[in-house]
C-alpha cells in the first residue's frame, strides 16, 4: 500500500492476484487492511471514452474506486486546511491489468478522466443520498493546477456550470463549520 504521494489519507493499494489455469481471483477488501472507513454501499460505473467525472469533493464520505476494466487518470487537490497535504495535487494512472484500490478521504476534491471505456467499482462509506454531492469546480481552472490528459473532455453541462476552485474552497470550508464555529465566524 502506498500514500499515493502525500495526500494524506489517500491510498493506492495494489492487488495481488491468485491465478491459475481458470484464471484469477483478487481480494479487494478486507477489514483489516483498515484503508478507510468500511464502505457501506457498493456501485458499478461504466464511463465512455474521454469522459471527465468532476472535481467534486464530498464532506462526510470516503470513495474507494477499483478500476476493472480501462486505463483512468484520477486528478485530486487536498482541500482540508487542517491536513499537512492541504492545496497539494496530484494524479494517478489505473489500469484494469494492474489491479487496485484508491481511497479518496472526505476533503480531497477528485475526477475521474476514461482515456478508454471505463468499468469500475465505486464504494461509499456513506450512501448516497444527494446530500454529500453539491461542492465542486471547474475541471479546468487554472488555479486548480491540474494537467488533465485532454484539453477537451467530454463533460455533463452541470460540471461546466461549476464555479472556479477558489468559490469550491470557500464553500467547503463554510460547510465543514460546525453550528459553533460558524456563530463565531463574520457574516
Amino acid at each position: 500500500m502506498t500514500d499515493a504521494g502525500g495526500l494524506e489519507g489517500v491510498t493506492v493499494r495494489s492487488f495481488a492476484p491468485i491465478g491459475d489455469m481458470r484464471g484469477a481471483l483478487c481480494e479487494i477488501h478486507r477489514d483489516e487492511w483498515a484503508l478507510a472507513p468500511r464502505p457501506l454501499q457498493w456501485d458499478f460505473v461504466t464511463t465512455h471514452p474521454r469522459v471527465l467525472r468532476g472535481m467534486h469533493v464530498h464532506r462526510l464520505r470516503w470513495d474507494y474506486i477499483i478500476l476493472l476494466e480501462g486505463h483512468a487518470t484520477i486528478g485530486l487537490r487536498d482541500v482540508r486546511r487542517d491536513a499537512e497535504s492541504f492545496g497539494r495535487n496530484m494524479m494517478i494512472e489505473l489500469t484494469g491489468e494492474r489491479p487496485a484500490v484508491v481511497t479518496v478521504p472526505p476533503g480531497v476534491a477528485h475526477g475521474i478522466f476514461a482515456h478508454s471505456a471505463l468499468r469500475y467499482l465505486y464504494g461509499l462509506t456513506v450512501a448516497w443520498d444527494g446530500t454529500d454531492e453539491d461542492l465542486g469546480c471547474r475541471y479546468d481552472d487554472p488555479v486548480l493546477a491540474i494537467k488533465w490528459p485532454s484539453d477537451d473532455p467530454v463533460v455533463l453541462p452541470r460540471d461546466l456550470d461549476l464555479p472556479d476552485f477558489a468559490t469550491l474552497l470557500r464553500q467547503y470550508e463554510a460547510a465543514a463549520r460546525t453550528p459553533a464555529d460558524a456563530a463565531d465566524a463574520p457574516p
